[in-house]
């Protein structure tokens, strides 16, 4: 009877670790035949014979059985259990992997997160202004010069209002407006860089404290939304600087 309970309690103690109640069952049951036939194996472990190969297959897969052909018969033993140790690393190993991600996943759903959406130039302009009043640094990718058109002198004015108010930023435009950017241009509070054309897209992203912009310029539908969340904001700076390294510099 005392016997039993232990078993009882160490099949438990098995599941807990993460093994099924019927591999748990077949393991133990094989610590104790030592090699065994899976006829063998069902009758001690109380696990039906028809479902004992799916759980001997299960137990192979993590290591801890392992079995030879002896007399036209397939023989199964159990493996060191220090090999639960290995199993509960490799988990380890996986959970370590995948929880920066669960992390970041968790961040955004906690955190307050707002989405807006303009439309027309004066809309658009509201997102620029929404960049300002976070008076942190602008970093601008994509760009083509499309909002300066669409915008005309709305955009000069911003700009006259950043510098006013000395944001500085770093923008990535396309090789396609290199030429236009070299002729007069002497704003030193905007670093630039330039991508290759053939990465060239109407889509703008601008990020700024903690909202993302994303700009899409199209003439009689230029809109803009805004999604304000820092932990997507700091993502997006972090693509950024990876892209700003690999940019050219004008």
């Amino acid at each position: 009877m005392l016997l039993l309970q232990v078993k009882e309690q160490t099949t438990f103690q098995l599941m807990e670790l993460g093994l099924s109640k019927n591999e748990s069952r077949v393991y133990l049951a094989l610590l104790g035949l030592g090699p065994a036939t899976a006829i063998e194996i069902a009758r001690s472990a109380k696990v039906h014979r028809v479902n004992v190969y799916d759980v001997l297959e299960r137990l192979r897969e993590k290591g801890l059985i392992s079995s030879l052909q002896k007399e036209k018969k397939q023989i199964f033993s159990a493996t060191n259990p220090t090999q639960l140790q290995t199993l509960l690393e490799q988990k380890q190993k996986i959970l370590q992997g995948v929880l920066p991600t669960l992390e970041q996943e968790f961040a955004l759903t906690k955190e307050q997160k707002q989405v807006f959406q303009f439309f027309g130039p004066e809309g658009v302009l509201r997102a620029y202004y929404m960049m300002l009043e976070q008076n942190s640094t602008i970093y601008g990718l994509g760009g083509s010069g499309l909002n300066r058109k669409y915008l005309r002198h709305r955009h000069e004015q911003w700009n006259e209002e950043r510098k006013r108010r000395k944001i500085k930023g770093k923008v990535i435009y396309y090789e396609s407006s290199r030429e236009d950017k070299a002729s007069g241009w002497n704003d030193k509070s905007m670093q630039i860089r330039y991508l290759s054309n053939k990465y060239k897209s109407q889509a703008m992203v601008d990020v700024c404290g903690d909202l993302v912009i994303n700009l899409l310029p199209i003439e009689d539908e230029i809109m803009a939304i805004v999604i304000e969340n820092k932990t997507l904001a700091e993502s997006y700076k972090q693509f950024f600087r990876i892209i700003w390294e690999q940019a050219n510099k004008n």
